[in-house]
């Protein structure tokens, strides 16, 4: 409460301090004094004493009186004390008929003086640290300009206050952390599940393989429930991998130019053959003009759409989806592009409605039985549309359908063209550009370390069509990428490794750019952590290729780098009737599926490794001896990704243990790892002689 004006004479208190709700109730953690009633009780030194005494009388709830000359303090009288002095033999006599001046100077007492914004906390800290007999003493309060008078009583009352308010704001804390640990354990449980759920599927169809006599028809459909499953298990891990970064604020969208029509097309007819096979009209249009490009990221757009039409197709089993384009708040800013998905599907509560975007929710627990995914993907989509300045809303109706409704922001929509219906023949030229054979007609560098990988990379890549030119340190990629700019034909782009001896991926790209290097460089790494493709990008790389490679991805990634888009004749599948395989160090049909059945190849990869890793073991033991944290992490990550190509699971997850160490730089924890890292890669390769021989 703010003090206000002295008055000669004592008054009564600013307030009533005996009513405590309206001044407790406005307290805050961080109250001062000023914010406590006090008692505007001023008398000047030639006040007598017996006017103290009279007013102590009158105002029973007075504690006291300041003696003050204007700013200048003299001291303080409390009731207590005068009542002692009084109380002494001759005491009346002495005191009463004289001014309060010579009271005080009998008593050579120091009252307590704190400023008016001491925080109430440290105010009665001080109080209550005064001798015993002064602990309960009035407390005089200055603001720079006047005086007051402050009830300890009043001060204890506040603090007391103020530690129920502590005490609410850390129980508020406790039950905001104890509901995010349930969230938290939920979440885990409910990722375990979801984890779990397609490994049970790939691990049992997968000894179904194992057996002997299996017939086509059951392996066909072994197979292809592993692929799916297996599709489904790296779908949820790039969603959870993308909540986390979300989460921790460190997805980044881009603001790029690009046509929203053609975007929203070429998502349409991606997901035709689903809505084809389900029987579902999928119909586009637009409501009225939209701008011919806009401002926004087109990957992360691409993204939020297929999930929601995805979704549309999957929850519809009659009737059609439709894909309403518009713009909205032209004349506003910012304008805003609205995207509708409208199906008939089976719409949804209000209260599942309610839930929808929370991560790992679907409508209600029998629609993951019954229709399957993660439940994450309407939780990201919803906040990759505000990190894109929009957001998604939904109406919907049980057994009638939804509606979902996307809106990000346009950018500057001033020296746009507009159009007013979705481009004719997109589809068409689509499907035709996808059914093409491939071919790749260009001169590639392939900066890779990896023997098996050097095999492996290289040979489909030649098999495409293209010229392929392989080192394996950085330092002679730069050497080689530089000289071929005095050759007839230079290379025209470059797959570098990000691991490699002498010089890594990242220092050879870093020199080649440089150096004034300009063509495409694609970066290929077995990291997939956040950060990595960052990582890349940053220095310098176009694109960024995780392995194991996926040949049909690392196609694409060339093609869309290379100018102008190079296609070819796909390679033939081959099928194999393989005998028993020892699944549990490395799974030979996944790695062969890997390649597309090129079994003559995986056998020369299957010996390289064989040949290659006693000596790679060696360099580990002897860079762990040398405390060599670089060149260790490097071998590691070398034997990780060859035994990777072999679907070797336990060798894979033993070597990149056994990285992590040396990338943190824990000597002591890579050599506890180093003795189970050696023994699954000497059971590879013991595994791997028996099956060569025995086929």
């Amino acid at each position: 409460m703010p003090l206000q004006s002295s008055l000669p004479l004592p008054t009564s208190p600013v307030g009533d301090v005996s009513t405590q709700e309206s001044w407790l109730s406005e307290l805050t953690a961080d109250a001062t004094l000023y914010d406590l009633p006090s008692y505007d009780a001023i008398a000047s030194p030639e006040t007598l004493t017996t006017v103290l005494d009279q007013e102590f009388h009158t105002h029973p709830d007075l504690p006291g009186m300041v003696i003050a000359s204007g700013s200048q303090l003299l001291g303080l009288v409390s009731r207590e004390m005068l009542l002692a002095q009084l109380s002494r033999p001759f005491g009346i006599e002495l005191f009463l008929r004289r001014p309060v001046r010579q009271f005080l100077e009998a008593q050579r007492h120091q009252p307590l003086v704190l400023p008016v914004h001491c925080p109430v906390v440290v105010s009665a800290e001080r109080a209550l640290g005064r001798p015993s007999d002064k602990v309960y003493e009035p407390i005089i309060v200055w603001d720079g300009e006047q005086f007051r008078l402050l009830d300890v009583h009043t001060l204890l009352v506040a603090q007391s206050q103020m530690l129920k308010l502590a005490h609410q704001t850390v129980q508020h804390q406790m039950d905001a952390a104890e509901a995010a640990n349930r969230a938290k354990s939920q979440f885990l449980a409910n990722m375990s599940h979801e984890i779990r759920t397609p490994l049970t599927a790939i691990l049992g169809f997968t000894e179904n393989l194992l057996e002997p006599l299996v017939p086509e028809e059951e392996r066909t459909v072994a197979l292809q429930t592993i692929l799916r499953n297996g599709h489904h298990l790296l779908q949820l891990i790039n969603d959870i991998l993308d909540l986390s970064k979300i989460e921790a604020g460190r997805l980044e969208v881009e603001r790029l130019a690009f046509s929203p029509g053609e975007l929203v097309a070429d998502v349409v007819s991606a997901l035709r053959v689903r809505a084809d096979g389900r029987g579902i009209p999928l119909r586009q249009s637009y409501q009225g003009a939209i701008p011919a490009t806009i401002q926004s990221d087109p990957t992360r757009l691409r993204q939020i759409l297929m999930n929601l039409m995805g979704n549309a197709i999957k929850f519809t089993e009659r009737g059609h989806v439709d894909i309403i384009v518009s713009i909205e708040s032209v004349s506003e800013h910012p304008p805003m592009l609205c995207i509708e998905t409208v199906d008939t599907g089976i719409g949804m509560t209000p209260e599942q409605v309610g839930r929808l975007f929370e991560p790992f929710t679907q409508a209600d627990g029998s629609m993951t039985r019954r229709f399957g995914g993660t439940g994450l993907g309407l939780s990201i989509s919803r906040r990759l549309a505000q990190l894109l300045g929009g957001d998604i809303s939904v109406t919907s109706s049980p057994g009638r359908g939804s509606t979902f409704t996307l809106k990000v922001e346009t950018g500057p929509l001033d020296d746009s063209e507009w159009i007013s219906a979705p481009p004719a023949g997109f589809e068409s030229r689509r499907m035709a550009s996808v059914s093409n054979d491939m071919k790749l007609q260009a001169r590639l560098l392939l900066a890779e370390d990896g023997p098996d990988n050097q095999l492996l990379i290289g040979s489909f890549l030649r098999k495409c069509g293209a010229d392929v030119t392989i080192v394996d340190d950085g330092h002679k990629a730069v050497d080689a990428a530089m000289a071929s700019l005095n050759e007839t034909v230079p290379f025209d782009l470059i797959l570098m490794d990000m691991q490699m001896p002498i010089l890594d991926g990242y220092a050879a790209t870093r020199e080649l750019r440089s150096r004034g290097w300009t063509q495409p460089i694609l970066a290929l790494t077995a990291n997939a952590m956040t950060g990595d493709r960052q990582k890349c990008l940053a220095t310098g790389c176009s694109d960024f290729a995780t392995k194991p490679i996926d040949r049909r991805q690392l196609i694409a990634q060339l093609q869309e780098l290379l100018a102008p888009p190079l296609v070819s004749n796909p390679v033939p599948e081959k099928t194999t009737e393989l005998g028993d395989l020892p699944a549990e160090v490395f799974d030979w049909n996944l790695a062969l599926e890997r390649i597309d059945g090129e079994e003559e190849l995986l056998r020369e990869i299957a010996g390289l490794v064989i040949e290659t890793c006693p000596g790679w073991l060696s360099e580990l033991e002897q860079h762990l001896h040398d405390r060599d944290r670089s060149s260790l992490r490097r071998m590691a990550h070398t034997i990780k990704g060859s035994a990777d190509n072999l679907a070797a699971t336990r060798a894979v997850t033993a070597a990149a243990q056994l990285e992590s160490a040396a990338a943190e730089g824990d000597f002591e924890k890579a050599q506890a790892l180093l003795p189970q890292c050696r023994a699954e890669v000497q059971q590879l390769i013991t595994a791997l002689q028996s099956f060569l021989a025995k086929s």
